[in-house]
């Protein structure tokens, strides 16, 4: 039994499907690091609203997410796309914001968080999408609605950013 397992792992056919395998989870994880580093810009939106505003910020920040996919990406032969990273978080308000376990309010917060290179790669992207995305003044009244509160960091500078590739090796 021994033996046989000997042979088998030293087979050049699993010794390749070793290092692919090993391969595959490097690339993998590489994937998941942070790119938003030490030095970005970075714009960050909280909205806060009431229950009743839910499936319109879905559908609003759905379109924000493709309008974003579609304008700011990287192609071939372009300058480099000028958002780092884009993410949207969505989840419930609570009555006690430092504490997890109190309970919910009934209202639902989002957080937009875009990562930039620099401050005028901010300025370029609000620029570019107040012109180009057909629903911005919606977005922009969508956050104005009664009991929908917003909190915006217009160009925070990364302060402290961690997981970068340098941080794995």
């Amino acid at each position: 039994m021994t033996t046989r397992y000997a042979r088998l792992v030293s087979s050049p056919l699993i010794s390749a499907v070793l290092a692919l395998s090993l391969l595959l989870v490097s690339a993998s994880a590489l994937a998941t690091l942070n790119p938003c580093v030490e030095g970005y810009h970075q714009l960050t939106i909280v909205v806060t609203t009431n229950a009743e505003n839910v499936v319109d910020g879905d559908d609003l920040w759905d379109d924000h997410h493709a309008y974003i996919k579609s304008s700011h990406r990287f192609v071939a032969g372009e300058p480099a796309p000028f958002v780092v990273t884009y993410s949207l978080t969505k989840g419930v308000e609570r009555e006690n914001p430092l504490d997890p376990a109190s309970n919910v309010t009934g209202r639902t917060t989002y957080v937009l968080n875009e990562c930039y290179r620099t401050s005028e790669d901010i300025l370029l992207h609000w620029s570019k999408t107040s012109a180009e995305w057909d629903r911005f003044v919606e977005i922009i009244a969508w956050m104005q609605r009664p009991g929908t509160q917003v909190v915006t960091l217009h160009d925070g500078v990364v302060r402290n950013s961690l997981w970068q590739l340098g941080d794995i090796l």
